[in-house]
């Protein structure tokens, strides 16, 4: 036990001399573990030790359960001790060593994991042994070298600092796109921009991200900086300024008046809610993750920021990539990047393209060839900013995941990321409709039996596409659907599904291949602040149920629940064909009230039939005609979406979109 309480003891200064972070595998019996893990946590004091799993009786500070890393976001140790005989959670690990600042260590106890036998213990054991292993009965692995790293880590964060003051004191219409990867003291430059300020002049500031805890670390470092500042609950009040959390949903509701707009994380924002702020707001600073826990950002990157670079042409960009908890080229960041694919980077699509073909590609394979599932890894994280590490997990041990790629000479171009759902019993059917249980996965038939009342559906073999990829060089050309059909030849299915975050160019590809909606969720999803949408792709006797079902429920939700969602989305999800009922003598007295005759309210049960009985026709509608007569604003809500003074004026418009109607 002294040789490794020697050797800790000279890690421990080697971390300090280089400000950077090791990792260290404890690989050995229970009480061989316990006892090594003891003596270390004397060489640190009580306050700068976590614990992630905690099972281990130690004398941290913090110590959370083995799944719930992200509460230690945030905070500051030396040393963090993660027990993974207690359970493994590839999200709450990676958010948990963000913590560790430079010199110190994370120490892992892992021999549980030797024991299982999905292909996702098998990549993490490979990983394991990439980081200092120190086995019970074996011999000291040779020390890191002690190269001492220069460092200037605040450089980057002050010229990010400058550039979001820039932002007030500059031109309007030229926002700002602060990116980095965690660590980068993204966040504190916000705080810290906010409160100088504050400090300058009277200003107020919105801050506005996924939710209020994702910003707690820009209030932070504001109010350490105010120190007389009024500080409650997201929000901070100093003399006649004021530095406030919104909600992205309330801001655009919202008319107050702002003279700067933080969006914090903003690729976990839908870009169609960003492309409204971009034009609602003329000052503002676009802040976001493009590694890691909080999301990938690859996607907003490529999309978002073209868009802007078109729109607003005077927009900056600025990257951070010096850490400032510790110094560049960390051993324990390259490490961790590289286990769970946080760096899975685009490459260019070649010149030349072949013809798609899709093939499955079994787990077996992606454990033994990593590029592979790193080239793959890289589409889906680009393609969808919430892909995580416990995604990566997810694909390796679900034996009802499978994954479909087209590639070309070793590259990935596409690829399709599918479940196996359905085939469900006559009792758990049962079940599921009288709100007994909620099975994991499955997640289509549920919807199908339990909020539709469709039992035959559940019963049946179904696929869902979980996910499906692109490289962004070849989309709109029709690969995407290419891959469908082929994914559908290749199986044997039901039927199809799938369940995304709803936009109207995404219900406008699944159509395309034949997929009609059946469920709409009630509820924003917090993180993208989009309604997550089922739709199917199979004939059945069901299925015209179903889809009626939805037009039925959609049609009543639209003026009740569903009264803010997008007019274009409300436009794509509409059903195509017109119903046969006629209402004679509707026309007479809508075409009066276009002239000025008759009222609204006389005539708007009229329009509500009309348009329900021709919703194809809704594509072509006013967008004034969607809010006030589809989703049922009231006069003041209109007014105030289209600019117009007030109601009369409002009204006038809407006679003179019905007029070309008749």
């Amino acid at each position: 036990m002294a040789a490794i309480n020697n050797y800790f003891a000279q890690l421990i200064h080697i971390a300090q001399q280089r400000h950077h972070r090791f990792g260290v595998v404890l690989s050995g019996d229970s009480d061989w573990q316990d006892a090594s893990i003891s003596h270390l946590c004397q060489a640190v004091k009580p306050e700068s030790l976590y614990q992630l799993g905690d099972s281990l009786a130690l004398p941290a500070t913090k110590s959370v359960k083995f799944a719930k890393g992200q509460q230690l976001l945030g905070q500051e140790c030396e040393l963090l001790v993660c027990d993974f005989r207690d359970g493994f959670d590839a999200n709450s690990f990676s958010a948990a060593t963000g913590c560790v600042k430079g010199g110190g260590l994370v120490v892992i106890l892992s021999d549980a994991l030797k024991e299982k036998s999905g292909y996702d213990a098998a990549w993490l054991n490979q990983s394991l042994q990439q980081l200092l292993v120190i086995e019970q009965g074996s011999e000291l692995l040779a020390l890191p070298s002690i190269s001492v790293t220069e460092m200037s880590p605040f450089e980057q964060q002050n010229g990010a600092i400058e550039k979001i003051i820039k932002v007030v004191e500059g031109h309007r219409k030229r926002p700002l796109v602060m990116t980095a990867d965690r660590g980068r003291g993204k966040s504190s430059a916000l705080g810290i921009a906010a409160a100088q300020l504050m400090q300058s002049r009277t200003i107020h500031i919105v801050l506005t991200a996924p939710s209020s805890a994702t910003v707690a670390p820009v209030f932070e470092h504001a109010s350490r900086l105010l120190p007389d500042a009024k500080c409650g609950k997201n929000i901070i009040e100093w003399q006649n300024s004021i530095l406030e959390f919104v909600a992205p949903d309330e801001l655009l509701k919202c008319s107050k008046a702002i003279d700067c707009l933080f969006v914090d994380e903003a690729s976990a924002i839908p870009i169609p809610m960003l492309k409204q702020i971009v034009e609602t707001h003329h000052r503002a600073v676009f802040s976001t993750t493009i590694h890691g826990y909080e999301g990938c950002g690859r996607g907003f990157t490529v999309k978002f920021q073209t868009w802007l670079k078109a729109q607003r042409p005077g927009s900056v960009f600025y990257h951070l990539d010096q850490p400032i908890r510790w110094a560049s080229a960390d051993p324990l960041e390259s490490w961790l990047f590289d286990s769970f694919l946080l760096n899975a980077d685009l490459v260019e699509a070649p010149s030349s393209v072949s013809k798609p073909s899709l093939s499955r590609i079994d787990k077996q394979s992606l454990v033994e060839q990593p590029e592979l599932l790193r080239s793959c890894f890289a589409l889906l994280v680009n393609a969808h900013y919430q892909t995580s590490p416990n995604d990566l997990m997810l694909l390796l041990s679900d034996p009802a995941i499978e994954l479909y790629v087209w590639q070309q000479n070793g590259q990935c171009l596409g690829c399709i990321l599918t479940v196996e759902e359905g085939k469900l019993s006559p009792e758990l059917i049962n079940d599921v409709q009288l709100g007994k249980r909620r099975p994991r996965g499955h997640l289509v038939p549920i919807v199908l039996a339990g909020q539709l009342g469709i039992e035959q559906a559940a019963t049946q073999s179904s696929l869902r596409v979980m996910r499906i990829a692109v490289h962004p060089q070849l989309q709109n050309i029709g690969y995407g659907q290419q891959l469908l059909r082929q994914l559908q030849a290749m199986t044997d299915f039901d039927f199809y599904s799938t369940s995304f975050g709803a936009s109207p160019e995404l219900v406008t590809f699944w159509k395309s291949v034949g997929f009609e909606p059946v469920r709409l969720g009630s509820q924003r999803d917090q993180a993208s602040g989009t309604h997550s949408l089922v739709m199917i792709l199979g004939s059945h006797s069901w299925s015209a149920k179903a889809s009626e079902l939805f037009q039925q429920s959609f049609h009543y939700a639209l003026s009740e629940g569903f009264q803010q969602l997008e007019i274009e989305l409300v436009r794509s999800l509409l059903g195509e064909n017109n119903a046969s009922v006629e209402n004679s003598g509707v026309s007479r007295l809508v075409e009066c009230y276009s002239l000025g005759g008759a009222s609204y309210d006389s005539v708007a049960p009229m329009l509500d039939n009309w348009w329900k009985q021709s919703p194809h026709l809704v594509s072509q509608l006013d967008d004034l005609f969607i809010r006030k007569v589809i989703q049922r604003w009231d006069w003041a809500q209109c007014a105030k979406a289209f600019n117009f003074p007030g109601r009369k004026q409002t009204e006038q418009a809407l006679r003179d979109v019905l007029k070309p109607l008749l």
